[in-house]
């Protein structure tokens, strides 16, 4: 809990604090299932206890049996949630909701785990077609690993079909990664456990497993048998929402989206608690959209201003080579998403042919039918995440595709590609000359 407050400048912030409406207790515990109680019930106040079986205080004594118990009285008048989320470790079943048989005593990695590596692993298989699946996909392939990544429908499933088709040609060619789509995960068994100082010269020894999947990429579906000697976890994350005691603090909260908020990042159901990051239901789980929410909750709570979760343009990028990134909306489904799009490729770039980039890149930014004004933006580039900026304060401060294309770029950068896609938007009105 953080001790920020919602209220503005005609009060007196000091005043403010000394006020004590919410006094937070919590106790150390080593009771497994964590509650949140009242502290006592004749008060008409929220005065909670949260019992967290990870020790709010820590103690040098090495004998847990010795250590002895301490009691924090946190008082504050508003509190944020930001306990972050943790990876998701789901069927990749399309027909079960149950896990994958294996997958419990596998010894699999998570990007949580997976720079603990003492060895590079000859063969890596990796659950997943994220952006964290095909960070780690392209860096370890680079390092030597044979890669192949599994993804239960497409890759960047999320994205613009264009760019993705682009992303995974490219990792195909230039990284040698297998890719298999429309894939369920039959089976995971486990061949050999790791163990630590058991290889030659007392190395560290990789495990062993067998991978069975069945894609129905192609017109006839396909079973294969994939050892591996790291296979990858990067299927989503989970909010850490959890044994936190929200319930009798009434805060709402999903176990899979996370804490419902409003638009001034407050718990629909109790305003006295903030909630930010990746334990918020149904906003972009990135660091920067984290710092983004923090600076809201500051605002709201602390000045009582009214900056909205709603107003944010967040980018969003992955840091392959080339880079993919995107920011609004970019996926539409069917003929009634009424946009325009302009694509300008880097093949005719002359900053991307004198770096070699030129067969490496797209700039697609899609409109309001009929309009310039800025709905998504697609880029595969390199500095692909530098380039996506000038989109979003576009977006943000509603300045038009049309002033994009009319604002003077240095010359050779990639970043004229977004001025051609302006300059398309401009020529796509110029009168028929007779």
């Amino acid at each position: 809990a953080s001790s920020t407050s919602k209220e503005e400048n005609d009060g007196d912030l000091q005043q403010q604090s000394s006020t004590i409406d919410h006094p937070l207790t919590v106790l150390e515990s080593d009771d497994k299932n964590d509650t949140l109680t009242k502290l006592d019930d004749n008060t008409e106040d929220t005065s909670d206890i949260i019992n967290h079986n990870n020790p709010i205080m820590d103690h040098d004594d090495d004998d847990d049996d010795e250590k002895e118990k301490e009691r924090i009285l946190l008082k504050f008048k508003k509190a944020v949630i930001a306990t972050g989320g943790r990876p998701s470790i789901p069927s990749l079943s399309s027909s079960s909701s149950s896990p994958i048989p294996g997958i419990d005593t596998a010894p699999y990695v998570t990007n949580e785990q997976l720079f603990n590596l003492q060895a590079l692993p000859p063969r890596m298989v990796i659950l997943g077609g994220g952006v964290i699946a095909l960070e780690m996909a392209q860096a370890f392939a680079t390092f030597g690993s044979k890669v192949t990544v599994l993804a239960r429908s497409r890759i960047l499933s999320n994205g613009d079909d264009e760019a993705a088709n682009l992303m995974k040609k490219i990792m195909q060619e230039e990284d040698n990664i297998t890719f298999y789509s429309k894939t369920d995960v039959l089976e995971v068994e486990t061949l050999r456990q790791p163990t630590l100082g058991g290889g030659e010269g007392g190395e560290e020894s990789l495990p062993l497993m067998k991978v069975s999947i069945k894609s129905t990429e192609s017109e006839e579906a396909i079973t294969e048998e994939l050892e591996c000697e790291c296979l990858l976890i990067a299927t989503g994350r989970l909010p850490n929402v959890q044994n936190l005691g929200l319930e009798k603090a009434n805060v709402q909260y999903d176990e899979r989206k996370g804490i419902h908020i409003n638009d001034l990042a407050q718990s629909t159901s109790n305003p006295n608690v903030y909630a930010v990051g990746d334990c918020v239901a149904n906003v972009p789980r990135l660091t920067h959209m984290s710092g983004e929410m923090a600076k809201v909750v500051v605002q709201n709570a602390l000045f009582e201003d009214e900056w909205k979760v709603s107003s944010l343009v967040v980018p969003a990028c992955m840091y392959t080579e080339p880079e993919y990134a995107t920011v609004g909306r970019v996926k539409f489904s069917d003929e009634k998403d009424e946009v325009d799009v302009y694509t300008t490729s880097l093949e005719h770039n002359d900053r991307a042919i004198l770096d070699g980039d030129s067969n490496h890149g797209v700039v697609k930014i899609c409109c309001q039918k009929g309009t310039d004004t800025i709905v998504g933006c697609t880029i595969v580039a390199p500095r692909a995440g530098e380039m996506i900026n000038e989109v979003s304060l576009a977006m943000k401060y509603g300045i038009g595709l049309g002033q994009i294309g009319r604002n003077i770029h240095c010359y050779p950068t990639t970043g004229e590609a977004i001025m051609m896609c302006g300059l398309q938007f401009i020529n796509a009105r110029w009168k028929r000359l007779d």
